[in-house]
């Protein structure tokens, strides 16, 4: 059930992604999902698809969250492969939808 939950609280932030050019105010809250949106304001403003976690690190405190809570939110999407770290969890590189392209989905 509880893999349920967790499904359609991800459906529900990627629509309110979708709509956040609409001011639709159907946002979900959770700590993880603004901490998510943290780091892709982050990424948003990068040259490339790398981030250094002490960058992320500095946001993510300043904007009162916790550093359990941050590693908590970078492993729960490494592990939906939004992300992956790298450098002995020194760098954050997301998955651009281009390398999922040659992926053989059933």
């Amino acid at each position: 059930m509880a893999d349920v939950d967790e499904a359609l609280r991800l459906i529900k932030a990627a629509k309110s992604s979708l709509n956040d050019q609409t001011g639709n105010t159907n946002r979900d809250l959770s700590k993880a999902s603004q901490i998510f949106d943290i780091i892709r304001q982050l990424q948003d403003s990068a040259t490339d698809n790398e981030l250094a976690i002490e960058d992320i690190r500095r946001r993510v405190i300043g904007r009162g969250f916790t550093e359990d809570e941050m590693w908590s939110t970078i492993k729960e999407y490494d592990e939906y492969g939004v992300w992956f770290t790298s450098g002995e969890n020194t760098r954050l590189t997301f998955v651009e939808m281009d390398d999922l392209s040659d992926m053989d989905i059933d």
